[in-house]
C-alpha cells in the first residue's frame, strides 16, 4: 500500500466521524497530506519506543507522544476549518 494512502488511512482511524472531510482535504490540501504524513510517521516512531526496552525508550516515548498530540491538535484545526 502506497505511503500516501497509510497516511490518509490513519487519519481517518483516529478521525472516524471526519472521514469525509479528512478525505477531501487530503485530495486538495498538500499540507493537509504533509501533516497526515508526519501523523503516520509519528505514530510509527511511537510504536516503536513503546515496544523498546532500551534506556532510552521512555525520554523517547514522551517527545512522540506530545509531538503525536500536536499534530492531532493541528489535524483537527485544518478540519474544523473546513466543516
Amino acid at each position: 500500500m502506497p505511503v500516501i494512502q497509510t497516511s490518509l488511512f490513519s487519519v481517518i482511524k483516529r478521525f472516524p466521524d471526519c472521514k469525509d472531510i479528512v478525505k477531501r482535504l487530503f485530495k486538495e490540501s498538500e499540507n493537509f497530506k504533509a501533516v497526515c504524513e508526519d501523523y503516520r510517521k509519528c505514530s510509527e516512531a511511537l510504536h516503536h519506543w513503546d515496544r523498546s526496552d532500551s534506556e532510552e525508550s521512555s525520554v523517547r516515548k514522551s517527545e512522540y507522544s506530545a509531538l503525536l498530540q500536536e499534530l492531532e491538535a493541528e489535524i483537527l484545526q485544518c478540519l474544523t476549518e473546513k466543516i
